[in-house]
């Protein structure tokens, strides 16, 4: 084969190799593209947030493709900034002035498509919807972000309960919503009642501290001496469960000798002991008498000595018949002297 033939077989398989390439970049620029292959219509709608949504983004009704996004732009009107996002639709359907357009989510990679539905009884056909009538994207993110301070305070299994659900939402699924705004009305419930527990604490300290003006000293003395006697009965947290079980065995005889002896509710101490005690010589009398009287309610000895008490060499000494009555049985022991 001469160099000629060569260089010729060589172009025309080069030629064969760009045509093959060219098609098949037709091929995938058809596949993104995905365009509509029935006859289509032109209209125009404001979004005032468009994020997420690209040319060549779907039109889609109840799942079915019927349009394709072809332009978006930023433009100035009545005092805001709104996207203006111009689009196709099959001319099986039409615009109308109560059609509803919301930028949904088409997967979770952040892709977004426009969703158009129907009212049941369509109003009149227009070109162009304004962006009071349209529901705009929204940030996932930002949604989460928002919901850090409330999700921080939620079990490993409720948070992934809650995105499950989130997730299946997004993806379309519409057996996700119902457990979600589930979750999203505990969330709104927990918010809400956390947001009254602090308004509740932040009053309470308020009156505090309207009540305190000028007087956190003494408050804080106060402080200081209420921590001693709760430290101390701390200390003894054991005894209470006693004190409990046996103190209404010891208390019960002592509140029926009070009431006997005539101390009731409502007694007039201060009276009592005036009808007592005439005079201060007579309560120091009183008083004086007492350790004989509280010895002589001992009960007197029943048993003799042990073999092993205190022997008198001389025996025990017989005492008088006023010393008997005295001592009152008191265990004392008077040696006889010696002879």
């Amino acid at each position: 084969m001469s160099p000629h033939t060569r260089m010729l077989v060589t172009l025309g398989k080069l030629a064969v190799a760009v045509v093959v390439a060219a098609a098949l970049l037709a091929v995938v620029l058809s596949a993104i593209r995905n365009p509509i292959e029935a006859e289509t219509d032109s209209y125009t709608a404001e979004f005032t947030d468009a994020s997420g949504l690209h040319v060549n983004g779907d039109v889609r009704t109840k799942g079915v493709r019927i349009g394709k996004v072809t332009g978006i732009e930023l433009v100035h009107r009545l005092g805001r900034s709104v996207a203006e996002v111009e689009f196709t639709l099959d001319r099986a359907y039409r615009l109308h002035d109560n059609t509803v357009l919301a930028v949904k989510y088409q997967n979770l990679t952040g892709v977004r498509f426009i969703d158009l539905q129907t009212a049941d009884e369509p109003g009149a056909p227009v070109r162009h919807l304004s962006a009071d009538v349209t529901r705009p994207s929204f940030d996932i993110t930002q949604l989460f972000n928002g919901l850090q301070p409330v999700l921080s305070t939620m079990s490993t299994d409720e948070i992934d309960a809650f995105m499950s659900n989130a997730l299946t939402l997004l993806q379309g699924d519409g057996s996700g919503l119902t457990p979600m705004l589930d979750h999203a009305q505990r969330l709104a419930d927990l918010a809400h009642d956390r947001e009254q527990v602090i308004s509740t604490l932040v009053s309470n300290m308020a009156r505090v501290a309207d009540a305190m003006g000028g007087r956190s000293p003494q408050v804080l003395e106060f402080m200081r001496s209420l921590s001693f006697p709760v430290a101390k009965a701390a200390t003894v947290l054991d005894e209470f469960p006693k004190t409990a079980a046996l103190g209404p065995e010891f208390l019960t005889p002592v509140h029926r000798l009070l009431e006997q002896l005539g101390l009731e509710r409502g007694l007039d101490i201060e009276a009592l002991a005036t009808r007592a005690f005439a005079s201060i010589s007579d309560a120091a009398e009183a008083l004086r008498l007492l350790p004989p009287a509280l010895a002589g309610l001992q009960l007197p000895q029943l048993t003799t000595p042990a073999a092993g008490g205190m022997q008198c060499s001389n025996g025990v000494a017989q005492l008088p018949t006023e010393v008997r009555v005295l001592l009152n049985g008191s265990e004392v022991v008077v040696c006889a002297p010696s002879s």
